[in-house]
């Protein structure tokens, strides 16, 4: 079978994940109507060119999902020769709308072993989830409860996380119904793809049986507040781009804030000597951000707080 159609699809996913990222609220830039008109017409072109090259038989799902984008971007794409406000909520509507098929077709090149970025919009509930779930994790490995309790008390998590992951494979109506109750808080990729907080409780899990509880501590502090941190920074001012969507600028806030609050957590609610403590989060968070920047089939709620429990660990272990 030929890869010819996957490849060339996934350049288009590519170039259709550029233009959605760009019509992210945090980077939306008024005067700019004409030039994603343009940006649209050029990828309808060329996603007519490889629909008609390649028998539709040949990677239906692929084929099927390309119709669709291109069916959408035909009947919805913004029209208006207006700009301001009335330009901004056009392509805003047109955005949020797009965000879904986009997620369908990469669900369908995964199929063919060819990966595309997810998308991750910018999202203030999540972020404030984020937060709020990482205080109140932190407050119960903090105050109240022992190592045994938080091998229990993941454990439990995990089971239950794992459970509904697979019956909502098995069944589409259970799938939608999850991720309407979570959807305020989730990404679009996660309709198709096992739900960050299933990944995330399963790292604390890991955690709870490999690690200290003030490294435990650590990592939760560092993926709660410096993950969504890098994300508002990354949005909104990355201009430098690296690799999987993600920003120079971006990194740098996440460097920067897990640095600090493991610093904080360390030297204020443990007393670790501030030199110790100070080297110990940067070992933290510098990890933590690679794990960040370089996370794309891994979800990041998995590999940060393991990439962060790592270097404090480590750092603890030949400074403390």
């Amino acid at each position: 079978m030929s890869l010819t159609m996957p490849l060339e699809s996934r350049d288009l996913a590519l170039e259709l994940h550029r233009l959605l990222r760009d019509l992210d609220p945090a980077r939306w830039r008024d005067g700019l109507h004409s030039t994603f008109r343009e940006r649209l017409a050029g990828l309808q072109v060329r996603i007519q060119a490889v629909l008609e090259s390649t028998p539709r038989e040949r990677l239906a799902t692929v084929h099927a999902r390309l119709l669709e984008v291109a069916r959408f971007i035909d009947e919805h794409a913004p029209r208006t020769p207006h700009g301001g406000a009335e330009a901004r909520a056009a392509w805003q509507t047109f955005r949020e709308r797009m965000v879904p098929a986009y997620e369908q077709l990469a669900a369908g090149l995964r199929m063919h072993k060819v990966h595309v970025p997810s998308l991750r919009p910018t999202n203030y509930a999540r972020n404030l989830f984020h937060v709020s779930w990482a205080l109140a994790v932190l407050f119960l490995i903090e105050r109240v409860i022992d190592v045994t309790g938080q091998r229990w008390f993941t454990g439990v998590f995990a089971v239950y996380a794992w459970g509904v992951e697979a019956l909502r494979r098995s069944s589409p109506d259970l799938n939608a119904r999850v991720m309407k109750l979570y959807g305020r808080v989730a990404h679009p990729h996660e309709w198709h793809r096992i739900n960050s907080a299933t990944w995330y409780v399963t790292a604390l899990l890991i955690l709870s049986w490999t690690c200290p509880p003030m490294v435990s501590a650590v990592a939760v502090a560092v993926l709660g507040f410096a993950d969504p941190a890098a994300a508002l920074i990354g949005r909104r001012w990355g201009r430098h781009k690296l690799v999987n969507g993600r920003s120079l600028e971006g990194t740098l806030t996440f460097a920067v804030v897990g640095t600090a609050v493991s610093f904080g957590l360390m030297a204020g609610l443990h007393a670790v000597p501030m030199g110790t403590a100070l080297l110990a989060a940067a070992a933290a968070a510098v990890p933590a951000a690679l794990a960040e920047l370089f996370s794309g089939r891994v979800d990041d709620n998995f590999s940060i707080p393991l990439a962060a429990a790592v270097g404090a660990g480590l750092a603890l272990g030949v400074w403390g």
